[in-house]
């Protein structure tokens, strides 16, 4: 890291932006360039989960290769001519989540985190049709930069 005094290690603050950033960008890789796309995702015991449908690129992509790069930021705001941030970026390996009852909790975390209208149970129609995808992280770096003072945690997201 270039400017190394805004990077942080300490895994709270990692988890505090993790928990506070409404979206996170996944990149996978293709023949090309890479793809990337926006989930809703949440953070639990050192992995990174988003739901999706069952079919399509992503699950393409990943099936053909599961390594993936992401990123999210949280607090962005230009001041003057510099841009205040916290962020989490890193790299890790995409699964599908096949225990039902992983998948069934995470749902309702990822319902809770958004404040989403879900009603719990689904029905098993809508269960099957939605999958839910696990990052196991194989490395993750943050940075921030905030006018004057260290890295802070952030109040995160209780269960």
């Amino acid at each position: 890291m270039r400017r190394s005094e805004r990077e942080v290690t300490d895994p709270a603050f990692m988890r505090a932006v993790l928990e506070e950033a409404g979206e996170l960008y996944v990149s996978l890789n293709t023949d090309g360039a890479p793809y990337m796309f926006c989930v809703n995702h949440f953070f639990h015991e050192g992995e990174i989960y988003f739901h999706c449908a069952p079919e399509g690129r992503k699950i393409d992509l990943l099936r053909r290769d599961p390594r993936a790069g992401f990123f999210t930021a949280t607090d962005i705001r230009v001041e003057g001519t510099t841009t205040r941030y916290r962020s989490v970026y890193g790299t890790g390996t995409l699964e599908p989540v096949e225990d039902s009852g992983l998948k069934a909790a995470a749902l309702r975390s990822l319902a809770k985190k958004y404040r989403a209208p879900c009603k719990f149970p689904v029905s098993e129609a809508k269960f099957a049709a939605t999958m839910l995808i696990r990052i196991r992280v194989d490395s993750m770096t943050c940075k921030f930069s905030r006018p004057g003072e260290g890295p802070r945690p952030v109040p995160h997201y209780a269960e």
